[in-house]
């Protein structure tokens, strides 16, 4: 049966991926209706842009990809439909601050339009009760954050910490692309025309996003893919001392929730048994569940909207959040993962959400959980 969701204020409290959710983010896209498609957006999504860089320019000469209204629209019901399910699940929903319409951002290298909070997971870590804002690696995010100081700053006042890792420039030598050249990729069509202003002797910065991380109670594991990643591990262990960092070796090249999923103690969702050799030799012992194929019919056909990139992996609805160790959220675009969770003995809530390669992001994506009832246990030894 469904738990009421709390009425009263809770206290910061979210160790792990799995254990009960209580409260929870969940972000907002209202007037998401272009991408700003500059030099660290291209190497954000270097990986799923990269075949169709180059075929677009906008008639203003700007670096804006139109997203068409209907799609937005499209989005925003069914982040209702998700907002709506963890309710009946009894989880406490909060929102950001609504975004303005347009707003362009400017630093004393760069312009942009802002992007947004929806991807709330990204910009955020939460370490037991500790608020970690983490350092952007888009420029049109670098002040998406602001849109979620109201609900840190009520947790705040209710005990969390709260820390800050610095803030990057983003001038036009901070990014480090050494994950793409180590596979001998030319990035060339991501950087060429890079109109960002330097910073005598800055060089690589730290620069980082919280669904780099997967949480296990007390330790955490940290995909680590350039020397951008490095700095902040080195600032996530020099700041966090009770938790335990564990590196992964370039899993990916940023965000790994659409590649990993613990699902609960000894059980995770995996992408492919290609990906078991990144792991803490404790999980990789784990009972493994490697995510079914799907068909391409599940995914929209943009073809007759326009220019549209599809700018996430097809791999996206791996990104589920749980709710317990027995109850998980699903697209329900992907029956074939439900399938398999159902056989295991999971209750799956099947949610919609059809354009989640266009916006990047999944219901693990969408949402920040703050406060689960799992406490710092050791799952890996």
């Amino acid at each position: 049966m469904p738990q009421p969701a709390p009425t009263s204020p809770l206290a910061l409290n979210s160790f792990d991926e799995f254990t009960r959710l209580d409260e929870v983010l969940l972000g907002r896209a209202e007037h998401y209706d272009a991408h700003h498609t500059d030099t660290s957006w291209r190497l954000f999504f270097y990986d799923n842009v990269a075949p169709v860089l180059g075929q677009h320019t906008s008639p203003s000469g700007e670096e804006l990809l139109p997203i068409p209204t209907q799609l937005v629209d499209e989005l925003n019901e069914d982040i209702a439909g998700l907002a709506d399910a963890l309710t009946e699940c009894g989880v406490k929903v909060l929102r950001p601050a609504a975004p303005g319409k347009d707003i362009d951002i400017r630093s004393p290298h760069w312009d942009a339009r802002a992007t947004p909070p929806l991807n709330v997971r990204d910009q955020t870590i939460i370490l037991g009760n500790t608020i970690v804002e983490t350092a952007p690696h888009v420029r049109a995010r670098i002040f998406e954050n602001d849109l979620l100081k109201p609900a840190f700053y009520r947790y705040y006042q209710h005990g969390a910490n709260w820390l800050s890792m610095p803030r990057p420039a983003l001038t036009r030598d901070s990014l480090d692309t050494a994950y793409f050249t180590h596979q001998n990729q030319d990035v060339r069509r991501a950087t060429d025309g890079e109109s960002a202003g330097a910073i005598e002797g800055l060089g690589l910065e730290m620069v980082f996003d919280g669904a780099q991380c997967m949480r296990l109670g007390r330790d955490v594991l940290v995909n680590v893919a350039n020397h951008n990643h490095e700095l902040a591990l080195r600032w996530l262990r020099d700041n966090i001392r009770d938790l335990r960092f564990h590196r992964l070796d370039a899993m990916a090249d940023n965000h790994i929730d659409s590649v990993l999923v613990p699902l609960r103690p000894g059980l995770m969702l995996l992408r492919s048994p290609a990906y078991l050799k990144y792991l803490p030799k404790a999980m990789q012992s784990w009972d493994v569940i490697y995510a079914p194929d799907t068909d391409d019919s599940n995914f929209p056909d943009y073809s007759d909207l326009g220019f549209v990139i599809p700018i996430g992996s097809r791999y996206m609805d791996i990104n589920l959040l749980s709710i317990d160790e027995n109850t998980v959220v699903v697209n329900s675009l992907y029956p074939e993962l439900i399938e398999v969770l159902e056989r295991r003995g999971f209750t799956v809530v099947p949610v919609r959400h059809r354009h989640r390669r266009l916006f990047g992001g999944g219901f693990h994506c969408f949402t920040l959980d703050t406060v689960r009832r799992g406490g710092p246990e050791d799952y890996l030894s």
